[in-house]
């Protein structure tokens, strides 16, 4: 065959030049018609449409036109001796031909020198040549370093062999989902609610950085072995924050006509709301094993798209619940703002099982693309009809609200109707057995927490309650009405277990019970004693509850022992001694065990311990692998996601530490504990309101404990809410005086309001009852700015002995004796903060706290280059937090810069910075003497 470009002579059964690499076929003139109406309009997957192909010999796809994309057939870009077995770069052995698209083919293939299966994208050389081409690929790297979530494909690299560009990525074992829906149709339900979860996650991590994907389709959703998901090919996407590198010319189809989003359809401008639609569809196809519009061409397709609204996915499945259809018809509204506006709200809802009815639609819209209308005049007039109708439903104010309202996003406001502690049971017999009985109560606890109509008491409140000397005050203390206690007595390989509940309300003991068994049927006695609690409380549980609750974490007793023990080692002491053997526990269960997700939650729990002593990053490392194992053997429990949200908040994951913590919430709905995780997770990812929501959410679920207030006030007082944060430590003293927090928090509130002798008292009583590091931090703080510096080092000295892995404290001491005349001492403290803030950053490089130490320790060593670059990139990762703000115009006023210091103090004070500090502050002295910093001064009274 002659080929038409550079005339070279080729084989008949080639489709590409062996000489330029061009097509050998030309394309008609009215080539873009042909392909649009072509059936084969996706890109094939980069993984083998067939199940069985993972595993065995690949028979190649035939080719498939993208023309929606490039404009051109697809088709091979590797020389032919490329073949299985050979070598590629020197450092990858190709195994198989998985499929070819658009871009050029893709190959299973070993990495020699990472010793791993990848997945090699081998680029078209007319594409590869092309340099808006080239630049989407680097995007694609770009885009990958900045989602980092399980259920998205992770990109590793891209390179050039001799030429030939290529990608090479992470390799799933298994198919992709349109394979799936092809082979099986409509899914089982609770399969595809599983799938639909996890892309809703995923969506919402990409999109929390900024990322649209703009052609999500099922081709690109690959599915291993364990049914997880990974969403591939982000390298399409755009980001929002950086309109100059879009890639797309304007009027350019950018997508796939089966998924496409009205928006896109249309070429406007998309977001990431484009996603969900095409979610929607997705979702739409699991449910029904059917899409809500079909068309001969893709023209059809695409019009319906835009003029007609989507068919109630019930047609096709009469069984699926009404909730859900709402959510996927509401995925599907053709206008942005009446969708979905995040892909967490789609959570929600079908955590909930509740979504609002979709708007009824209002007729079609004028497009920017010229397609074919509809012949039929009967269906024109009916339309015309209904437009009417609607028009004059939709005159009247009060009724257009109702019905085109949304939910509020965030927390639903459900509150549990049981208030339950399980306190910990009592051991007759052998003492060494301790770990069992403790062990019991944990698994109570657990299951009972699974249950959206109970609310149980954390295990670190209920200890700090057993302090108390009768039932009716601990139950105060925790705020429950209901008391759950009980006594193992073991003997030989026989156990008893007694339980009573109490329900001190109504003055009743709704359960007395006895259960007797073989200590290997432990689990099973467990099983028995929830039941009972169950039955006594006349709860009904929803299925859902029914499959976590009657699950068995393992079958393997002696791993579940082994398991108890680690357990409660990580009760005990805090140290580094405990949480290895701990670790240790929890390494020997997996060991019996494999598929024991429970055991690698403790594994990640005890790392996360070893590394809050240690501050060693290897330790995270471990944690996040054990976590991530864990939730692929068994995402239905609490403990695996609640482990997961604090390793990804450390790490400074936090659009996926929310993610985890929201579906630990689905489990165990009524844990104050996991609304309080979440709430520190907003707070680090910068999303205030929703912090304060999700705290304020705690306070409700149960208003009498401590902690709860405790941790809103924190919030309040991180973000300038001053006389509220007052308010929230103050109910926190009330609640447990005995607590030094409460009044160390009560001291920080006074010091923001610029009362220092009540500061110096309250901390002073935090002190008397714990001297802790941090309350002589704070004061040293508030002997600092009244000018004592000599007693503020001596404060900050205590409190680097008593922690010296905390680089705040350093800091505090170094500015002491800075101002105390102690320059060696000074940079010698500033240089050991530097190296502690560094080694937290190695760990979580969004650490803003780190951040914002190196700035301004930077400042007073008078390295002014440094100072500014460390505060600009802590205040662009959160641009909220006042504390930032101030360490900002301190810097600027330590670099001469007067008027930008001034400008950052105003907006610090704005945002409830302490005005009285500012006027304390040896650092900003000269500042003051500046006429600008009086009028800021009055205008702030």
């Amino acid at each position: 065959m002659v080929c038409p470009s550079c005339s070279a002579i080729n084989p008949d059964n080639l489709r590409f030049c062996g000489h330029c690499g061009k097509g050998l076929h030309a394309l008609p003139d009215d080539a873009q018609t042909v392909m649009l109406d072509a059936e084969t309009m996706a890109e094939p997957s980069a993984y083998p449409r067939n199940p069985q192909a993972a595993t065995g010999v690949i028979s190649p796809p035939p080719v498939s036109m993208n023309a929606v994309t490039w404009g051109m057939p697809a088709g091979p870009v590797s020389p032919a001796s490329l073949q299985s077995g050979s070598n590629f770069s020197s450092r990858y052995r190709i195994d198989a031909l998985l499929g070819e698209g658009g871009m050029g083919a893709v190959y299973r293939a070993y990495d020699l020198e990472l010793d791993r299966t990848v997945a090699l994208k081998l680029v078209r050389p007319e594409l590869s040549s092309h340099p808006e081409t080239m630049q989407r690929f680097k995007q694609e790297l770009l885009l990958a370093s900045r989602i980092s979530h399980k259920n998205i494909l992770r990109i590793h690299d891209l390179g050039d062999a001799n030429g030939i560009k290529f990608i090479t990525m992470a390799f799933v074992e298994g198919h992709d989902l349109a394979a799936l829906v092809e082979k099986e149709g409509r899914l089982d339900f609770a399969r595809a609610l599983k799938f639909t979860r996890q892309l809703c996650s995923a969506l919402d991590a990409a999109h929390h950085e900024g990322v649209v994907h703009r052609d999500l389709k099922p081709q690109n959703i690959l599915i291993d072995h364990s049914d997880n998901l990974y969403i591939s090919d982000f390298g399409l996407a755009k980001s929002l924050e950086a309109q100059s590198a879009m890639m797309t010319r304007t009027g350019q189809i950018l997508g796939t006509p089966r998924y496409m989003s009205p928006e896109q359809v249309e070429a406007k401008e998309l977001d990431h709301r484009s996603d969900l639609y095409s979610l929607g569809l997705i979702i739409y196809e699991m449910f029904t094993g059917e899409l809500p519009f079909r068309g001969e061409s893709a023209m059809q397709l695409m019009y319906q798209r835009v003029v007609t609204p989507a068919k109630d996915p019930r047609e096709f499945c009469p069984d699926l619940p009404e909730y859900l259809a709402n959510v996927i018809l509401k995925c599907l509204e053709k206008e942005p703002e009446k969708r979905y506006q995040h892909a967490r709200e789609i959570l929600n809802d079908l955590d909930s099982q509740a979504a609002p009815r979709p708007s009824v639609p209002v007729g079609a819209q004028t497009i920017s693309i010229q397609l074919p209308r509809p012949t039929k005049r009967g269906g024109m007039i009916a339309g015309t009809s209904l437009v009417l109708a609607i028009g004059l439903v939709f005159a009247f104010p009060t009724t257009r609200h109702f019905i085109l309202r949304t939910p509020s996003a965030g927390i639903a406001a459900g509150l549990p109707q049981y208030h339950l502690a399980v306190l910990p049971l009592g051991l007759l017999g052998d003492e060494s057995l301790k770990y069992m009985a403790d062990g019991v109560g944990d698994a109570i606890s657990a299951k009972l927490s699974g249950l959206k109509d109970v609310y149980v008491a954390p295990e670190n409140a209920v200890i700090a309650a057993m302090s108390q000397q009768t039932d009716a005050k601990i139950a105060h203390a925790l705020g429950v009405t209901l008391l759950v206690k009980g006594n193992v007595q073991t003997s030989g390989d026989r156990i008893r277990i007694t339980v009573t509940m109490d329900d001190l309300a109504k003055g009743k003991q709704p359960l007395n019970q006895q259960y007797d068994g073989d200590r290997s049927d432990l689990l099973g006695l467990e099983d028995r004693i929830f039941s009972g609690l169950v039955n006594a409380l006349v709860i009904r549980q929803t299925n859902e509850e029914r499959v976590r609750t009657t699950s068995r974490p393992t079958e393997d007793i002696g791993a579940y022992d082994l398991y108890l023990k680690g357990k409660n080692l990580l009760r005990g002491a805090q140290n580094v001694k405990n949480a290895q053997e701990a670790l240790a526990l929890f390494d020997q269960a997996s060991l019996k065990d494999p598929t024991f997700a429970l055991a690698l939650a403790g594994s990640a729990d005890a790392c996360i311990r070893l590394y809050e002593q240690t501050k060693d990053r290897s330790w995270t490392d471990r944690a996040r692998g054990a976590g991530e194992r864990a939730e692929g053997l068994n995402p239905n429990l609490p403990e695996v996601h609640f482990a997961l949200g604090s390793i990804y908040t450390v790490t400074g994951r936090t659009s996926e530490a929310i993610v985890e913590l929201d579906q630990a919430l689905k489990l165990a709905p009524n844990s104050d504990e996991g609304l309080r995780r979440l709430g520190i997770a907003y707070m680090k990812a910068g999303r205030q309101t929703e912090a304060l929501a999700t705290l304020e959410k705690a306070t409700k679920v149960n208003p009498y404990l401590w902690t709860n207030f405790n941790l809103l006030g924190n919030a309040q007082w991180k973000i300038g809410q001053n006389q509220k944060a007052l308010e929230s430590f103050r109910r926190v003293t009330e609640l447990q005086p005995e607590s030094p927090t409460g009044w160390s928090n009560l001291g920080s509130a006074y010091y923001r309001l610029g009362k220092w002798i009540e500061t110096v008292q309250n901390v002073q009583k935090a002190i008397d009852i714990e001297p802790k590091a941090n309350y002589y931090s704070q004061m040293g703080v508030a002997y600092f700015f009244q000018g004592h510096y000599s007693d503020a080092a001596k404060m900050f000295e205590t409190a680097v002995q008593k922690s010296p892995n905390q680089a705040s404290y350093r800091m505090n001491l170094a500015d002491a004796l800075r101002w105390d005349n102690q320059p060696g001492k000074a940079v010698a403290a500033y240089d050991q903060a530097i190296a502690l803030a560094f080694k937290s950053i190695e760990v979580n490089p969004k650490d803003t706290e780190a951040l914002g130490i190196l700035a301004i320790c930077y400042a007073k060593k008078k390295d002014d280059a440094n100072a500014l670059q460390y505060i600009r990139k802590a205040r662009a990762l959160d641009s909220k937090d006042n504390d930032l703000m101030y360490k900002e115009a301190t810097i600027h006023a330590l670099g001469g810069r007067t008027t930008e210091a001034l400008t950052s103090l105003a907006e610090a004070i704005r945002n409830g910075y302490s005005l009285d500090e500012a006027k304390s502050d040896p650092e900003l002295k000269d500042l003051r003497r500046s006429p600008e910093f009086d009028k800021l001064s009055k205008g702030t009274n």
